[in-house]
Parts: C-alpha cells; structure tokens; sequence
C-alpha cells in the first residue's frame, strides 16, 4: 500500500574475513563515525546504517561475521546471499 515509490530502497552488505582483520571496528565506524575499541566478535553483528545515494535515503543492512562462525552459520548466509542476488 502507498504511494509509488514509497519505499525506501536498501541495500545488503555481509563483511567476511580473517580473524582480526578489522571488521567490526569497520562496520562500527560506518554507524557511529567514531573510532571504538572492540572485543572480538563471537557469532555474527548486524547494524542498519541510513544513508544517502543521489539524494535518496536507503537503508544499508551490514552483517558482519566472525569467521569461525562463518563454517557453522553457513547454511544461514548462503540462504541470505541467494536472497540478495537472486
């Protein structure tokens, strides 16, 4: 329901990586524009970050996963990929 158009695009974004390699303390500055000093992440984080693209408001979704926990939750993120792609 609504107007055309109405809804407010968004977009999808899954950080992967090495251990220690930056993730968290990457998606915390994206959010938060500050610098913050981080635990390492058991499991996964998900932010929802508002931003701007050509003066629209989009929604960006970041998920930001521990790569240890990328082996036992991937059936769950490649349920996720095939969602964003597809």
């Amino acid at each position: 329901m609504g107007l055309k158009g109405s809804r407010l695009p968004d977009a999808r974004v899954l950080l992967l990586g090495l251990d220690g390699s930056g993730k968290s303390t990457l998606l915390y500055k994206l959010k938060y524009d500050e610098r913050f000093q981080t635990a390492p992440t058991v499991g996964f984080n998900v932010e929802m970050i508002d931003a701007k693209q050509n003066r629209k408001k989009i929604t960006v979704t970041v998920w930001d996963v521990d790569s240890f926990y990328f082996y036992l939750y991937h059936t769950f993120i490649f349920q996720f990929l095939k969602q964003t792609f597809i």
